[in-house]
């Protein structure tokens, strides 16, 4: 499933996704909208924008969760800020991309994403784990 406000965006997505061999069941260019449809249309895998109109990515991706706890959620956004993508993994992304992604690269993300993997552009991975060890760092403060 394809989530992103941008109509050329996300119909190029799934034009890209589909001729590389994946089936898109659904796409939206709302949030709600996107929990709702991935409800019925119950995708392996959602590329989510961070911006939506009506609701954000991240909370798109906690009624994803409540919905569909098994779905893989890779966000594909623009914004490439420490904290949305921190937000977005805490809220149960298994991935972040930015939209400057080579095509190559997000299509391998997909396939990887859908395998089960956690996919960050190479220089958010960092950011991730290094919040990660902050936490784990901190006394008495659970890391899960």
């Amino acid at each position: 499933m394809v989530v992103d406000d941008h109509p050329m965006w996300r119909e190029g997505v799934a034009r890209d996704l589909t001729e590389a061999g994946f089936l898109v069941v659904a796409t939206s260019g709302e949030g709600r909208q996107a929990v709702r449809v991935a409800a019925a249309a119950r995708p392996d895998v959602v590329v989510l924008d961070l911006q939506l109109p009506d609701i954000s990515g991240v909370e798109v991706i906690l009624g994803l969760r409540a919905a569909l706890p098994d779905v893989r959620v890779l966000m594909l956004s623009a914004s490439g800020e420490q904290q949305s993508v921190l937000d977005a993994v805490k809220a149960g992304a298994n991935g972040y991309l930015v939209k400057s992604t080579a095509p190559a690269e997000f299509l391998d993300a997909v396939r990887r994403t859908a395998a089960g993997e956690a996919i960050f552009t190479p220089g958010l991975a960092g950011l991730v784990l290094g919040e990660y060890r902050r936490l784990a760092a901190r006394p008495g403060q659970p890391t899960d």
